[in-house]
């Protein structure tokens, strides 16, 4: 596993994972919305494959990072690197991992209520339910988004 502190490929100090994950973490919401297009198209079953590969892929790259994170010391010895104020860092660090754990919560009820209730509901029922867990979810997996991609920056660019 010492191909992840190797340099990564974007301009910066980073090593190789921070840069795999954040592009992972980049692109997660619109993966998650074209899955969401294809609910709106009627292709259930695709939605279905789509959402529950990116819920997986998703949960992986999360290990991943942390693996990485751990190894390399700690976050602390990460966010060292930037030449922004550590208050601020923690702060932003606090809320984005506040909002990525509350989202990976609800992302998850989102999923197994997709994958359990949608047999068990009447399917009229079941879009209404799903659809009100889905929406503030994908807000989440957004902002989620976001800030780790912020993080970065923060970190290895500003």
């Amino acid at each position: 596993m010492d191909y992840m502190f190797k340099n990564g490929f974007l301009p910066t100090d980073a090593p190789l994972f921070m840069d795999e994950v954040t592009v992972v973490v980049a692109v997660l919401p619109l993966l998650v919305a074209f899955a969401i297009s294809q609910a709106k198209k009627g292709k259930m079953e695709l939605h279905k494959k789509l959402q529950l590969l990116i819920f997986v892929a998703g949960l992986l790259m999360v290990g991943y990072f942390e693996y990485g994170v751990r190894v390399m010391g700690n976050f602390a010895e990460v966010l060292k690197q930037s030449h922004l104020n550590q208050k601020f860092l923690y702060i932003f660090l606090a809320f984005h991992i506040l909002v990525a754990t509350i989202t990976t919560i609800m992302w998850s009820f989102t999923v197994f209520h997709g994958l359990i209730k949608h047999k068990k509901l009447p399917t009229s029922e079941f879009r209404y339910t799903h659809i009100r867990y889905a929406k503030p979810t994908f807000l989440g997996i957004t902002l989620t988004s976001v800030t780790g991609v912020l993080l970065y920056l923060f970190i290895y660019i500003f």
